[in-house]
């Protein structure tokens, strides 16, 4: 029995005494899972293992503090999907009628772009502010690139957003980094620094935020302003953080914050599956909760619903290997069911061809496609099983890749719609300027947005100047006045629900006339018709969502709801299709069969020979999540051989593999011993020979020397100077290298 499968208890608080309700709804909980939902302590730690039903326990102790007389409205429960949001809703109105509806079930980000957009003036913004996705903010990083003459900085933008973004996460504003970076001595971080303030000046001038400073913006509101702070702290009772082993510093503080004063803090989370670290995530923040709260109570779940015995000891035999980690036993009370399966192919392909041809034994055994998923560590892996499957006549799904909100016709449409709330948001007028097309060419554009830049205006504000910028066609002119007044127009009409401007918008852009003649010409041009219908229907879908709470839907509204979708708001579990995604994006999803590829060193975990031991304790944790979305069936595997940039090389099993005990296969079904993969007896790979200042060769890297020698035995690492200028530090017994 899954966790999704326990049965509720609804109740209803008008018709239940306080204790009959409580008892009503604690029930059905296994007894780790009712203390947990029932304790009323203080500060409450609860360490949820992979299936153990941390969403039916959050959810059961809302319903119990309500039940209890606890106001639904003064509840705030937090978690980092909007997935995860609507179920929780969804579950709470279900357990608790009439009642449910009024908790507040926020991401992080959506709870604090509310309190942002009610208090947008103290912090001098505009309650419409735009939020500024991970393209937009790449475009304007390569403007402030511009205006600093740093032109030959431009392809690493996306490191410059990267960087911003990680400092907001320890919320270190431009200032602060600054002089950080002054003191550091280190150039390059100056010049981050230059672009970090830059970066700023300009999303103030286009009254926007990116998701860095939702948080950071939300901390500085509470921080900065005590009557504020006080407000919110008294009127939260308590408070409520799944996920909480991948928040970040930003979000450590905020949680702290809104607790401050009843310190009803319950907060949730595995640190066995704590994987974004690249993101920011703190694996502190959990592991270090009782030192941050000393009378805390810690509560473990260990029950698993989800997966067979045999899936949860390879797992467990995986995650034991880590340092930083609470020591949790995970067991359950289903069959031993299928043994767990590592297999070895040849190449990449081969392993994409085998996967596919067991697939295929599982739909003719009477199983289902949408059940079975393929797991990788990197999204290029996929391309092999999207080949493979498409032979077959397979049906798969792609996560992971473009976005819906992320299509070209749907970001210009929904550009307009964002300049009307908006009219700073230059990024997205400079989009929308000769789309569809209106005679502003190229030329034109650079000349109207170094005219803005040149008087620290707005795109909009330059636009209506337009006599004054030298250099402009009549082309050019005609078309900046059909735009402004087509905007002007458009304005007057935002008060329509959402799903009528943007039908407004498409028509009277002529964006849908054109689309509708390029329809012969343009294969695309279908496509995107179908695109933009969907975009319609989905406002139209976000208004029936707001219409159901007893709210009335705004194109503000639907515009915070787009630019907070995340990559799997679009999965449905209904889709008879295998879902294809990486390991990172599987976190909180569940397949009867899971199929985890590509277990080599170097590539899972990734960059092996390099990593810190905090990096590998990640690619563990990592390895753990995917193998634990596996309920019924797990197949492991790795190829022997992989293509890189037109290279073949050789790789080694995962030391993964080794740590789940489990003996690998061949694709003909023989079994070979772990230590044959690891350490062949008539090859050059010996590497306990390797000595200082011995010559080897590597298969990337090409040849070098040793140049320094540490640890012993299994952990002997050793550095090697090549001669192409690469200097590594390797673990000896799983480097790839060839005495010369």
């Amino acid at each position: 029995m899954s966790s999704e499968s326990q049965p509720l208890n609804p109740i209803s608080t008008d018709s239940l005494t306080e204790e009959s309700a409580l008892s009503s709804l604690l029930n059905s909980l296994n007894p780790e899972q009712k203390a947990a939902a029932a304790y009323r302590g203080g500060p409450l730690l609860i360490l949820a293992g992979a299936g153990t039903g941390k969403t039916r326990v959050i959810t059961h102790r809302i319903a119990s503090l309500i039940a209890q007389g606890v106001p639904a409205g003064r509840i705030l429960a937090i978690t980092f999907t909007n997935k995860a949001t609507e179920e929780m809703r969804r579950r709470i109105s279900s357990l608790v009628q009439g009642e449910g509806h009024k908790v507040w079930v926020y991401t992080f980000h959506s709870f604090a772009s509310r309190l942002l957009r009610q208090h947008a003036g103290l912090l001098k913004l505009s309650p419409y502010f735009s939020i500024y996705d991970d393209d937009d903010q790449k475009k304007m990083v390569q403007e402030a690139l511009k205006e600093l003459g740093l032109t030959d900085q431009k392809n690493k933008a996306s490191l410059f957003v990267h960087l911003i973004s990680r400092a907001k996460d320890d919320l270190l504003d431009a200032q602060s980094y600054a002089i950080n970076a002054a003191a550091s001595g280190e150039t390059f971080r100056q010049t981050v620094a230059k672009v970090y303030e830059k970066y700023q000046a300009k999303l103030a001038q286009a009254g926007g935020v990116d998701f860095g400073d939702l948080l950071m913006k939300c901390v500085e509101l509470l921080r900065d302003h005590q009557d504020i702070r006080e407000y919110y702290q008294e009127y939260f009772m308590h408070v409520l953080v799944d996920e909480y082993q991948d928040t970040n510093h930003a979000q450590y503080v905020l949680t702290r914050m809104l607790a401050g004063k009843h310190r009803q803090l319950c907060v949730v989370g595995d640190e066995d599956q704590s994987v974004y670290k690249f993101r920011g995530a703190d694996i502190r923040n959990i592991l270090e909760f009782e030192r941050d709260f000393s009378d805390a109570k810690v509560m473990k779940l260990e029950q698993n619903y989800r997966s067979t015995p045999n899936i949860l000891n390879a797992a467990t035999r995986v995650i034991q290997n880590n340092r930083s980690r609470k020591p949790k036993t995970l067991w359950t009370e289903r069959p031993d069911g299928e043994t767990v399966v590592v297999t070895e192919l040849q190449t990449e392909s081969q392993e994409a061809r085998w996967v596919t041809q067991r697939i295929g034994e599982w739909v003719e055994e009477g199983g289902s496609l949408r059940d079975v998923a393929i797991f990788y560590r990197t999204n290029a892996q996929s391309r092999s099983f999207e080949e493979a499957l498409r032979r077959a006549q397979i049906a798969y799904r792609l996560f992971g890749t473009v976005r819906f909100y992320d299509r070209k016709e749907v970001k210009d449409v929904l550009a307009y719609a964002r300049v009307l709330l908006n009219p700073s948001d230059s990024i997205n007028l400079a989009r929308i300027l000769n789309v569809p097309q209106r005679g502003i060419g190229k030329t034109s554009q650079e000349k109207i947005q170094q005219f803005a830049m040149n008087r620290g205006m707005s795109l909009l504000e330059a636009l209506g100047q337009e006599l004054m910028i030298e250099g402009l066609t009549p082309g050019s002119r005609r078309g900046i006045q059909d735009l402004v007044r087509l905007l002007e127009n458009l304005r007057e009409r935002t008060d329509l629900p959402p799903a009528q401007i943007l039908e407004q918008i498409l028509h009277r852009s002529g964006y849908l006339k054109q689309l509708e003649e390029d329809v012969e010409t343009d294969l695309e041009a279908a496509s995107r018709l179908d695109n933009l219908q969907e975009l319609v229907n989905a406002a139209k879908e976000f208004e029936e969502i707001v219409l159901a709470t007893g709210n009335v839907p705004s194109l503000a509204g639907y515009l915070e709801s787009v630019s907070l979708q995340t990559d799997l708001d679009a999965y449905d579990p209904n889709q008879s299709a295998v879902t294809l995604m990486t390991v990172h994006l599987a976190k909180g999803l569940e397949f009867p069969a899971v199929f985890l590829t590509g277990l080599e060193e170097g590539l899972f975990p990734i960059g092996a020979a390099n990593s810190s031991p905090e990096d590998l304790e990640e690619e563990r944790r990592l390895c753990y999540v995917g193998m634990t979305r596996a309920k019924d069936l797990l197949i492991l595997s790795y190829s022997s051989t992989r293509r890189i940039f037109g290279q073949v090389y050789s790789n080694m099993p995962s030391r993964f593999i080794l740590e789940a005990q489990l003996l690998p296969e061949t694709s003909t079904g023989k079994v070979t011993p772990p230590e044959m993969h690891i350490l062949p007896p008539n090859s050059s790979l010996v590497y306990r020979k390797i000595s200082m200042w011995m010559r080897v060769k590597h298969p990337e890297f090409g040849a070098g020397k040793v140049v320094e020698q540490s640890g012993s035995g299994e952990t002997l690492k050793v550095t090697v100077q090549f001669e192409n200028g690469y200097k590594r530090k390797f673990l000896l017994r799983y480097a790839p290298l060839e005495v010369l």
